[in-house]
């Protein structure tokens, strides 16, 4: 079997913005008052940061919202404040601004592109060729792009959300995805056509189809240091993942770096490769663009030296 790990640089290859820039593109897309939990989240930065927001440029003197939100869990581990103006309970609202921000951000940036005749789109049908027994796709991103892609292809996604087999491939979001809306209530995870993750917090429109509680909630593990995987049903996928590593005969990192900070993928990956299905270890192959000695270092600490590495970034390969 066949593994297929995308991370961000898959979904950068049509336009999704980095963590680096997610703020300075929050700013242009969103506005500094379109949105008041957008505004919520500019007040904060002026006030524990003291840097006036006024404009995207100002974001090249503020902290990027993966060290932002790092900062924030941090403070609510603790159990402490940030100042005078920002207790746990500010913070914990603060906190759930940001993940409204950044899937607010990713929906604009992109909305209404069609994956077809991009990178997800060719890699979507060189795959549809195939038995879906024959590959497994594990994703880190949010966005749809590559769910989209499959559809397109006529292949039905299973997210590994459910007991048992699916009509489709797997595909196993590990941090969430923007078209799954979590019921507190009952646990239950629904998977819809479009995103609705950045309206989920303003919206009783929609209802938990196993329950009916109408306070729905977003299923995205937010770019922190100190990642929280849950709700519950999060775990099964991780299983499901899990059980993709032991049993693949090759493994493609498709626009993933293996950051240090990915602590839970690195315990996935090595717990994977301690319980192989298989006497030999996989083949590993590398796409991403332009990759730094470090991030080549990264990987061969993991998996050795025969790494092979595909520097001219996604296009669709398999």
């Amino acid at each position: 079997m066949d593994l297929y790990v995308f991370g961000a640089g898959a979904s950068a290859a049509e336009g999704a913005p980095a963590t680096r820039d997610l703020f300075p593109m929050a700013y242009r897309a969103l506005g500094p008052r379109f949105d008041p939990q957008v505004q919520e989240v500019w007040e904060f930065l002026e006030a524990v940061f003291q840097r006036p927001v006024t404009g995207p440029e100002a974001f090249r003197y503020l902290p990027p919202l993966d060290e932002v939100i790092s900062l924030i869990d941090w403070s609510l581990h603790a159990d402490q404040g940030l100042g005078p103006e920002y207790d746990p309970p500010r913070l914990y609202r603060i906190r759930q601004a940001l993940e409204h921000l950044v899937c607010s951000v990713l929906e604009a940036a992109l909305d209404r592109r069609r994956p077809q005749g991009g990178p997800h789109g060719r890699f979507a049908r060189a795959v549809a060729v195939r038995s879906p027994e024959s590959y497994a796709l594990v994703s880190l991103n949010y966005d749809t792009l590559l769910d989209d892609a499959l559809r397109a292809a006529g292949l039905v996604p299973d997210y590994g959300l459910e007991d048992g087999p699916g009509r489709g491939p797997l595909l196993l979001k590990l941090h969430g995805s923007l078209n799954w809306a979590h019921c507190p209530a009952c646990d239950a995870i629904a998977v819809l056509r479009e995103p609705v993750a950045h309206l989920l917090a303003r919206s009783a429109g929609l209802a938990c189809s196993r329950c009916g509680s109408r306070r729905l909630s977003g299923v995205v593990i937010s770019p922190t240091w100190l990642k929280r995987y849950s709700p519950g049903r999060l775990t099964r996928v991780f299983e499901r993942a899990l059980e993709a590593v032991r049993r693949a005969h090759r493994i493609v990192f498709i626009g993933y770096s293996l950051p240090p900070a990915d602590v839970a993928v690195h315990h996935l990956l090595r717990r994977g490769l301690l319980t192989r299905a298989h006497p030999g270890p996989p083949s590993v192959q590398v796409i991403t663009r332009g990759p730094s000695e470090a991030v080549l270092d990264r990987f061969r600490r993991l998996f050795g030296p025969d790494v092979a590495f595909d520097g001219s970034g996604f296009r669709g390969q398999t």
